[in-house]
């Protein structure tokens, strides 16, 4: 039996969209998934892309990721939903409405779509919500569209690009508020030139995935998690070290764990990093030595930290 006939034989309801995040607003409507599917006697299913449409259609203003694909299949499956990720290719920009939701019919058994806020799909993509729902009628193809999902006192809504904004302008408690979770980077990590070591504060350097978003420069209080399940308090720098590394060094993410074990080996390994606060811009001091009195001061502030980080 070939994969999609495998894939065809439980009716689902669907839905669609990039999921980059998986924000509070995209749960809101993974719920509502659910709900219906459990009601209707459907597998709830997100088809969702692993690289940003804009990446193919106008590469210039394609945004980093705030997910890679294995994050976001991971974050769908947790929310109790069945993720499809595929590539967004030319074959893809170039399917119709029509041609899309048969594929969804015919290859993953679709019977109903729920269409999120906006949400719009197909390179003639219909107008509205109307025109979708006499397209599905032609199809066998019930649609549905969700609300929009907003939080009281944020003062804007809640998508992916204003996750990205908030931690751009280095703002990750506002971006964790529509996350629902703190904003994660993971990285393998590699070796750096020792810098943080040579000042008493030695440091994980991770490399994270060139699609990934990497938020402000700066100093940032965190969690960092080990591949071997272990939780530290940490500090991380992001950014170019101006005060002991050359003017051209390139962008660095680097972090100093709490209480880790003398001599403990993290090279070659995956560091998960949740930024919890932002403490201070990076800059530059007159000497090394006023650059680690103000990191002992950044490891203070992150010791102290505030309720919420500890739950």
């Amino acid at each position: 039996m070939t994969q999609r006939a495998a894939e065809a034989t439980e009716p689902r309801i669907a839905a669609v969209g990039m999921f980059d995040g998986v924000h509070l607003g995209h749960r809101m409507l993974l719920e509502q998934l659910r709900s219906l599917g459990e009601g209707a006697g459907l597998r709830p299913m997100a088809y969702t892309f692993a690289n940003h449409p804009l990446g193919l259609v106008a590469p210039g203003r394609a945004p980093r990721l705030l997910t890679t694909a294995a994050e976001k299949g991971a974050l769908l499956r947790g929310a109790g939903v069945e993720p499809v990720v595929v590539p967004f290719d030319q074959g893809m920009r170039l399917t119709s409405a029509r041609d899309f939701l048969r594929r969804l019919r015919d290859h993953y058994g679709v019977r109903r779509v729920l269409l999120g806020f906006n949400n719009r799909f197909g390179h003639d993509a219909p107008p509205d919500t109307a025109a979708y729902e006499a397209l599905g009628r032609s199809e066998g193809v019930e649609i549905a569209r969700a609300g929009e999902y907003t939080i009281a006192g944020l003062g804007h809504d809640v998508s992916s690009s204003s996750v990205r904004r908030a931690l751009e302008e280095g703002r990750p408690e506002e971006a964790a508020a529509m996350l629902g979770r703190p904003y994660a980077l993971t990285g393998e990590v590699v070796h750096g030139r020792a810098l943080g070591r040579q000042l008493g504060f030695p440091t994980a350097n991770i490399a994270v995935p060139d699609e990934k978003l990497v938020p402000a420069d700066g100093v940032y209080a965190a969690e960092a998690l080990t591949s071997g399940g272990r939780a530290y308090p940490a500090l991380v720098n992001i950014g170019h070290r101006p005060t002991i590394d050359r003017p051209d060094a390139p962008r660095s993410i680097e972090a100093h764990l709490i209480g880790l074990e003398p001599g403990a080996d993290l090279y070659g390994r995956p560091l998960t990093l949740l930024l919890r606060r932002y403490l201070r811009p990076e800059r530059r001091f007159a000497t090394p030595g006023e650059l680690a009195a103000a990191i002992a001061a950044d490891l203070e502030a992150v010791s102290r930290g505030t309720p919420d980080e500890h739950l």
